[in-house]
């Protein structure tokens, strides 16, 4: 099945966001069309968000008077996830998985979200793939039945194998590589953790992806960093080159690029690095990534600061952005010599936990020993012992392994400079 038909099927208008996309590809060589755009962009939330327009208040007279905004401020504003009136007949309500902390809710019209896919499309042609390629996915594997069966039902229809990304064992390894063996994989899509340990486990039995799997083309990473040496390592092992997508799933796609240089999305979205007051930064000058979806109707996210560090830069024109700092996984090493992703793991500890506890606003695992977890958690009041007993149930199932787990309550969980925290953190 054609992934964009599929798309289709489930109401995304996929016909006119090609339509759209090809011209705003055309005009986003122009930087009169961005500055316009961003215009437009900020005057739709200004009059159709009263609460967005009261938090901004008077009219500013440029754009670096447009106060920036994060997830917090949409939050103590109470500013609407969609227009006072919809703007939209259709939007596409979802949460972020809470990498800062608190899980996010957002919305975002089923245009823009077509759009996304078609930039997504374009990015990926010019690397040499389509989304009806064969994908190795390297993603979580959620962690009740229904989600799961859910996931399972989008892969199959996706054109995509996912794998098990929690289970980092060398017995994982073995079935990962029999796997590519077995299937044509076109490329490999998800996690830079999960799959630099995979290149690391090829690389130590001095073997080589290409060779099993002749049909492999490149390798997409996505969500965490990935150092120059990791993908050269990634590079040499696979036989293929390796891309990095960035971006935040509320805002789309940020860039898509190799070597650590990412080329912006400029046909949707502007992208601002700005210092601590505000002010843009020169090229090649670190500071904090600031989004602007231009098209987007849902939760106005104008001048939306998400978080992460990075420099401007420009090569024959056109803009890059490079020097990114994000967060990088860990992974959890339990008595047995098991190797576990910490982050993906309990992420759907709490998933499955906050379905019948929605106590919990935020979240950090430490483990101090092999067979020792302290879960801090903040919530709003006590968890009573069935709850603390669940909680410590769910994550002893998801280790499968009989280790000390202990609830803390906390008031605040330390963070980075950049707003941002490990979920999960190994202290040995």
């Amino acid at each position: 099945m054609d992934f964009f038909t599929l798309l289709k099927w489930t109401g995304f208008p996929v016909m006119e966001a090609a339509e759209k996309f090809k011209g705003f590809k055309l005009a986003a060589q122009s930087p009169n069309w961005m500055e316009r755009q961003k215009w437009e962009a900020f005057e739709f939330h200004y009059q159709g968000n009263k609460n967005y327009r009261k938090f901004i208040g008077d009219y500013p007279t440029s754009w670096n008077d447009v106060p920036v905004i994060n997830k917090n401020t949409i939050r103590e504003h109470e500013i609407g996830r969609v227009p006072d009136l919809n703007a939209y007949p259709k939007y596409y309500h979802r949460e972020t998985s809470g990498s800062t902390g608190k899980p996010f809710n957002y919305a975002i019209d089923y245009l823009s979200h077509a759009l996304t896919w078609r930039l997504l499309e374009d990015r990926y042609k010019s690397a040499g793939v389509t989304f009806n390629d064969l994908q190795a996915r390297f993603f979580g594997t959620p962690y009740s039945l229904k989600t799961k069966v859910i996931e399972q039902l989008k892969d199959r229809l996706s054109h995509r194998i996912r794998f098990n990304t929690v289970d980092l064992s060398d017995e994982n390894m073995e079935r990962w590589l029999s796997a590519f063996g077995k299937k044509p994989f076109v490329y490999i899509y998800g996690y830079a953790y999960p799959i630099v340990t995979f290149a690391k486990y090829l690389s130590q039995r001095g073997l080589h992806l290409k060779s099993v799997a002749p049909r492999l083309k490149l390798c997409i990473v996505t969500s965490e960093m990935c150092s120059v040496e990791e993908q050269q390592l990634v590079e040499e092992v696979f036989g293929v080159p390796v891309y990095n997508e960035y971006g935040a799933s509320e805002a789309g796609l940020v860039g898509f690029g190799r070597n650590n240089r990412w080329e912006l999305s400029r046909e949707l979205m502007l992208t601002e690095v700005l210092d601590d007051d505000n002010q843009p930064c020169d090229n090649g000058v670190v500071g904090k990534v600031v989004l602007t979806p231009l098209f987007n109707m849902g939760t106005p996210l104008v001048r939306y600061e998400i978080g992460d560090m990075a420099a401007l830069d420009e090569v024959d024109g056109v803009p890059y952005l490079t020097k990114l700092q994000g967060r990088i996984e860990e992974m959890a090493i339990l008595e047995s010599g098991k190797k576990v992703a910490g982050d993906t793991l309990f992420l759907y500890v709490f998933k499955e936990f906050t379905k019948q506890c929605q106590e919990v606003s935020e979240y950090k695992v430490v483990q101090t020993a092999p067979d020792s977890f302290v879960v801090n958690v903040v919530t709003v009041r006590e968890l009573t012992e069935e709850e603390v007993g669940r909680l410590k149930k769910l994550c002893l199932q998801a280790l499968e392994t009989n280790a000390k787990i202990e609830v803390v309550r906390k008031e605040v969980l330390d963070r980075t400079l950049m707003g941002k925290f490990k979920r999960f953190e190994r202290q040995f």
